[in-house]
Order: C-alpha cells, then sequence, then structure tokens
C-alpha cells in the first residue's frame, strides 16, 4: 500500500486532521503534484507490482488537473482509488464517474452534524448519489461521545456501497490536532459496537482504519463483529505517503520521523525497510504501558495500536526524529 498524496489544498479544516504537521510543512507556492512527478509516482508504483493509484491529499480532486492524473494512471493499468470529503469540482466527478465501477472505489468521508454543515452533507450526498457503488462512507471518530447513526440513513439515501470505514483520530506528533486518547478506547468500542447492531439490523457492515488495539473490545463483542461482517485488521505498519515534491514518509502522523527522497530505485519493499527499522524501538512498546507484555501482542495478533499515540507516550520524539534526519542524509 502506497498513497499518493497530490494536493496541499483542501476545502475543509477539519480539526483532528492527521496530515497537518505535514500539510504545514510541504505547502507553499507548490501545493499540487506536476505530471513528471506524478509520472516518477506512477513509475515506482510498477517497480513495486503495486496496481493501484491511491489519491489523497489534502482534497486531491482539487487538483486542476485532476483528470489528466487520472487518465496517466489508468494508462498503466492502475486502479483509482480516491480519498476524498466529496466537495468535488464537477470535471473530477465526470472524469471518475466515466471510470468503469471496478476500476474506481471512492472513500468519502463524512463528518459528525457538529462538524458539517446541512450545505456541506447536501453535497457530500449528491457526489454519493452520483458515484454509487463506486464509493463508500467513510467515518473518523475524534471524540468519544460522538453519534454516528446518521451514516445509516446516508447510506440508504444514496445507494452508495453499504460498507462504512471507521476511524480513530490520531495524534500527529506535535499533538495540535484533536485526537482519541488511549484511556477513552474502551468507552469508544461500546459506541461502536452499539452502531455495528443498528448497521447490521440493515445490512451494513463495517471496516476499521489502522490503530484499534484488540483489548477495547470483549471477546462478545469481537464475535458479534465478526459474525456480522466487520473487517478488523490490528495494524499499524508503513503505509508510505508520498507527498508532491516526492517525499516519502511512514504515514501522516509520523511526519516528524524523518522524510526521504523517492528515488529511481525506490520500491515499497526497501521504503517499509527504511522506515520499519527507524521506529523498531518503539514498536515493542505500545499505546498502554501493559502492550509491552501482551500475550496477543507477543503472538503479533494486536500491534499495540498508532505508533503516533505510542510516540507521544514516551515524550522521545525528538530523539525519533533526529535519528531519521540523520539517516536520510
Amino acid at each position: 500500500m502506497t498513497n499518493l498524496a497530490i494536493s496541499t489544498v483542501c476545502n475543509l479544516n477539519c480539526p483532528y486532521c492527521f496530515a497537518g504537521d505535514h500539510m504545514g510543512e510541504v505547502g507553499g507556492e507548490q501545493p499540487y503534484i506536476s505530471r513528471e512527478t506524478f509520472a516518477q509516482q506512477l513509475d515506482y508504483l510498477d517497480r513495486s507490482g503495486i496496481d493501484e493509484a491511491r489519491l489523497l491529499g489534502g482534497e486531491p480532486t482539487l487538483h486542476p488537473e485532476f483528470p489528466a492524473l487520472v487518465a496517466m494512471a489508468r494508462q498503466r493499468n492502475k486502479r483509482i482509488v480516491v480519498f476524498s470529503n466529496g466537495l468535488m469540482r464537477p470535471a473530477a466527478l465526470d472524469c471518475l464517474m466515466a471510470l468503469p465501477e471496478t476500476h474506481c472505489h471512492v472513500m468519502l468521508n463524512i463528518n459528525a452534524p457538529a462538524l458539517n454543515p446541512a450545505p456541506v452533507l447536501t453535497r457530500q450526498k449528491a457526489t454519493l448519489k452520483r458515484l454509487g457503488q463506486r464509493a463508500m462512507v467513510g467515518f473518523n471518530i475524534y471524540q468519544p461521545n460522538i453519534g454516528m447513526d446518521f451514516l445509516l440513513d446516508v447510506i440508504d439515501e444514496t445507494a452508495c456501497q453499504r460498507r462504512v470505514r471507521l476511524g480513530m483520530a490520531q495524534p500527529c506528533l506535535s499533538g495540535e490536532n484533536d485526537s482519541i486518547r488511549p484511556h477513552q478506547y474502551r468507552f469508544i468500542a461500546e459506541k461502536i459496537v452499539a452502531f455495528a447492531r443498528k448497521a447490521a439490523a440493515r445490512q451494513i457492515t463495517l471496516e476499521f482504519d489502522c490503530g484499534f488495539v484488540r483489548c477495547m473490545f470483549t471477546d462478545d463483542e469481537l464475535a458479534f463483529l465478526e459474525a456480522n461482517g466487520s473487517t478488523i485488521g490490528w495494524h499499524c505498519n508503513p503505509i508510505l505517503d508520498i507527498d508532491a515534491h516526492n517525499q516519502v514518509i511512514h504515514c501522516y502522523p509520523l511526519t516528524g520521523v524523518g522524510a526521504i527522497n523517492l528515488d529511481a530505485t525506490s520500491t515499497a519493499t526497501t521504503l517499509r525497510a527504511h522506515f520499519s527499522e527507524q521506529v523498531a524501538m518503539y514498536r515493542q512498546a505500545g499505546i498502554f504501558p501493559e502492550c509491552i507484555n501482551c500475550p496477543l501482542k507477543q503472538r503479533g495478533e494486536c500491534t499495540g495500536g498508532c505508533l503516533a499515540v505510542t510516540m507521544r507516550r514516551f515524550r522521545h520524539s525528538d530523539f525519533a526524529i533526529q535519528v531519521a534526519e540523520q539517516e536520510a542524509q
């Protein structure tokens, strides 16, 4: 898996945005990727045997040449995956609608009503209606006591995929974004299971993003989730986000660990090995002190949660950043 960040521009300002640290570093005069740089990134995907072009930002569909970039990726036989807030320019939406359903997937993130004015949700639902089975709803939990039931009505109304991708807002290393704290995980798990029961009654399944931990759910809760089609992966690995200037980072929350340049020999395997070595000392721990002795973690059944949370627990980010910069030189 690799994400290509083709834009630093966004038309929303979500308080939990985990890309804030990185966008603050690389924005400015060149907020959009060039065709030449994008072609280099497609070369990298080819070398790595990756058959998807996963486009994100910022808001990727705001790139003025978005249709041209999609066409370049399709010429390489890449499946197009877009992470969007749904507030797309008409040309971008028309471009995605022209793709076969099997070659296009749009993860459309919708915020809770407190962050989402009615006109924004109206536009998002219109986008979902047009995309239909090309799109699924994503939702980031950034506060523990947050309602998700409205998402079920959105899915019924728009006839998009009957799935919801759930994520928990993870902290940037700077800690400047809103995020969930480990002591809130159990409470959130109870809310997720209650939501899953309502979703299951309407034949809607859940998919879990990275950063969840096994111990936040009881055995009975996990059995229910799995029996009703939920996809749960207790993973936290180098995602590999590549920005518009060919800088590669572990993932957005770990921007401070240090970036390296994408070159003509880089592959996903070599880049993941680099970042895995960078953070190996933290992988031994987890978001809770108990993680280090947890049998589930020792057996590889849980990775111990988001690495950014672990690193902030130790408050040794400066040390990790310094080492990363030295190795990247």
